[in-house]
């Protein structure tokens, strides 16, 4: 069986698209994913599977809409491709804080378009950034929050993205190995 992470874009932000966790598991274990385990309340999950990679952010998505009354965009990645992509990282977070530094933005579907000069413009107090292998890293040393880069990067990257800090991203690897 192939281990697989699925992050959910949206969900549990604002009072808005409410997803209990507990009722998230169960649901992706009604779907047959085997072992499901989730992180934090955003919308993070691990389960194994014998399924193909392509079919799953399908089946997950329209089960979250029948069952829960809303849609949210889902990415579903091989543990494989989540450790790859957070060895790829550049960046070391700095100080306590330092896991809210590092961003990994996951991107599905591919790029529609992509200005990494307009970005750059666009960077300042130590905010860097790079394209990896279906990954955009975000460096923001001020935190999320307070960055200029986060903040317009809808207008210079078009991609279905959604974003996971490093220790997230980590707790996720770690869930994975049970």
């Amino acid at each position: 069986m192939t281990v697989y992470v699925a992050l959910l874009r949206g969900v549990n932000v604002g009072g808005n698209n409410k997803l209990p966790m507990k009722d998230w598991r169960e649901s992706l274990a009604a779907l047959g994913l085997c072992n499901p385990r989730t992180y934090i309340q955003s919308g993070n999950a691990v389960f194994e599977s014998d399924r193909a990679a392509e079919s799953l952010p399908d089946l997950i998505t329209a089960d979250i809409g029948a069952r829960f009354g809303f849609t949210s965009v889902c990415h579903v990645l091989s543990l494989e491709q989540v450790r790859a992509a957070r060895q790829a990282c550049l960046y070391v977070p700095e100080g306590e804080d330092g896991h809210k530094q590092v961003h990994l933005m996951f991107i599905k579907g591919g790029i529609k378009t992509y200005d990494p000069d307009g970005l750059a413009a666009l960077a300042t107090q130590g905010e860097r950034f790079h394209m990896g292998e279906g990954v955009f890293y975000l460096y923001t040393p001020q935190g999320f929050g307070k960055s200029v880069v986060a903040e317009k990067l809808p207008r210079f990257l078009k991609a279905e993205l959604t974003a996971r800090n490093l220790r997230t991203v980590d707790a996720l690897i770690e869930l994975a190995h049970g």
